[in-house]
């Protein structure tokens, strides 16, 4: 599974990028993830167990936690040098922090909507 999309992804970016064919590197990346639903659908063995949930459930808390003290950090930062007028924050930046924001009310949403569900 891992390998379709390893690949479809370097292999597209190659194509698109440095080859300057970007159809086709777009068809080969979605061919990667079209393989990779297929490898997961199609396969009657069980490709996850339970070692492979805790180690997700670990590496998603990581990821949230660190990227929540990048959040708080970040806009904390980049509303000071705003307000300060000491940099000119680009807009690309705070499309980048609003992103985060948006990831957290998403996980939030369906965190409640797990636990409260009836």
């Amino acid at each position: 599974m891992v390998g379709f999309v390893v690949v479809g992804t370097l292999l597209g970016l190659t194509l698109r990028e440095l080859l300057g064919y970007p159809l086709v590197g777009e068809t080969v990346y979605w061919l990667g993830i079209l393989g990779f639903l297929a490898v997961w659908q199609g396969t009657s063995i069980s490709l996850f167990d339970e070692r492979d949930r805790a180690l997700e459930r670990r590496a998603s808390h990581l990821t949230l936690s660190l990227f929540a003290v990048v959040l708080v950090v970040g806009a904390s930062a980049a509303r000071l040098l705003s307000y300060t007028n000491t940099y000119t924050v680009p807009v690309e930046l705070w499309a980048v922090l609003w992103g985060y924001v948006a990831l957290f009310v998403v996980f939030a949403v369906v965190y409640l909507g797990l636990r409260y569900r009836g």
